[in-house]
């Protein structure tokens, strides 16, 4: 490509001579980000979740508050590349769009460069490499794919890099995109995508982003040929929500192969598209040898593809639930995530920080009688066997509070319940 044209394109991503759209501010992400790149030790943020979270933004939010900061606007380089025009998309592209940017806007001292959807040019983490080894740059890298996250990078990248997984909306920041206290029966139903969120058409886009994650993410990333089973298996999980299953169980309902269901399950988690949880046990080995619980990242799919929103209200509200703290796992280290059976007897959520345990239990509704014995006799029954005291129980619509065998059991309604842990681990920015 020509100096003047790689420059003409470089011009509409950059904040140099123009002010750049970063989207409805997501501030926990745009302070974590810009704070862990002015780590001395830190080289590389690689931004990475599912399709359509909103990477890219959060990424150029980030570059915004480095400029906010006191980074010189000329030492923050964008380089999207999933832009059309970029018609060759490799290693030798990325050094002569560096080279161009040198030259043209000449910045002193150290670069930030966002390389927005990096899994797209084949040889981005020699580029990046290459840069940080020198001292030259720091780099925010946002990409869909599980490709980024494969430990041969992290060889490649010397280890000076660290994750940021990016999630869709959380309940905080739906109530800021749709600026109002939000609704948190649509939000359950139709999950925490921006662009669905902000949508009028939203199934179609649910749609879109389904068959875009399956495409790209998997068929393509671990070559899948048999692309019918894969699909086949991610509706068998995503309407099953909520659901305790197992890989033989899958293989027998859906007549595939265990080994085929493995794999594609691993694939399926892997670019964001659903997630397991394990049965809470002291020992290891119960926990993988029992079945596992499935959700989906976002209830969205669940709504659209499969569940009716209305009879499933309940599963959507738990995967709602779980989704959220499926969120707060991944950025705080010592919060671990279990499903409890026993008994026949069952309790949605154990949460284990650190040392102490917190029980969840999840109702769509408290009216009937034995809906109310049925939850409070398995949490009661857990909070026994591992010496917990507070027992929530998260509802749509019933608050309250009551004294059992000297347990307090707390009833909030999941608006308030979300909101509320969300804000205590730091999602409230």
């Amino acid at each position: 490509m020509e100096k003047d044209e790689i420059l003409s394109i470089l011009k509409v991503w950059n904040f140099w001579h123009q002010n750049v759209n970063t989207g409805i501010k997501r501030g926990y992400y745009q302070q974590r980000i810009a704070s862990l790149i002015n780590e001395p030790a830190i080289d590389v943020v690689i931004e990475t979740g599912v399709r359509r979270a909103g990477k890219s933004f959060i990424a150029k939010q980030a570059a915004k508050k480095l400029i906010e900061n006191g980074i010189p606007k000329d030492n923050v380089l964008i380089i999207n590349l999933e832009d059309e025009r970029l018609i060759n998309r490799d290693y030798s592209t990325l050094l002569e769009i560096y080279r161009t940017y040198k030259e043209s806007i000449n910045p002193t001292g150290k670069s930030f460069i966002i390389m927005d959807e990096a899994q797209e040019v084949d040889g981005w983490e020699k580029f990046v490499r290459g840069l940080a080894e020198k001292g030259e740059a720091k780099f925010i890298i946002t990409g869909s794919s599980s490709k980024l996250l494969d430990s041969e990078y992290a060889t490649l990248l010397s280890g000076r890099h660290v994750v940021v997984y990016v999630h869709p909306l959380n309940l905080l920041e739906y109530k800021d995109f749709t600026r109002s206290r939000g609704n948190v029966n649509e939000y359950v139903e139709m999950g925490g995508f921006p662009a669905i969120v902000l949508s009028e058409n939203k199934e179609d886009i649910v749609k879109s982003y389904f068959d875009t994650i399956v495409l790209k993410d998997v068929i393509s990333r671990f070559r899948i040929q048999n692309q019918d089973e894969l699909v086949r298996l991610a509706k068998f999980y995503i309407t099953s929500i909520g659901s305790k299953v197992t890989f033989n169980s899958a293989a027998k309902f859906l007549k595939l192969p265990v080994k085929t269901v493995y794999n594609f399950s691993l694939y399926l988690e892997k670019a964001y598209l659903i997630f397991f949880l394990k049965r809470f046990s002291f020992s290891i080995k119960s926990q993988d040898n029992s079945p596992k619980k499935a959700y989906t990242i976002d209830s969205s799919f669940s709504s659209v593809l499969g569940i009716n929103p209305i009879k499933a209200r309940g599963r959507l509200l738990e995967n709602s639930i779980a989704s959220t703290l499926y969120l707060i796992s991944r950025h705080a280290r010592e919060f671990n995530l279990y499903y409890w059976y026993e008994n026949n007897k069952e309790v949605d959520f154990v949460i284990k920080d650190h040392n102490n345990y917190r029980l969840v239990q999840v109702a769509y509704e408290i009216k009937e009688e034995s809906t109310r014995e049925r939850e409070l006799s398995a949490l009661l029954e857990c909070a026994n066997r591992l010496n917990v005291e507070n027992l929530d129980v998260v509802t749509m619509n019933y608050e309250g509070e009551e004294l059992i065998g000297g347990r307090t059991i707390k009833y909030s309604k999941a608006n308030d319940w979300m909101s509320k842990i969300l804000k205590e681990y730091g999602f409230g920015v």
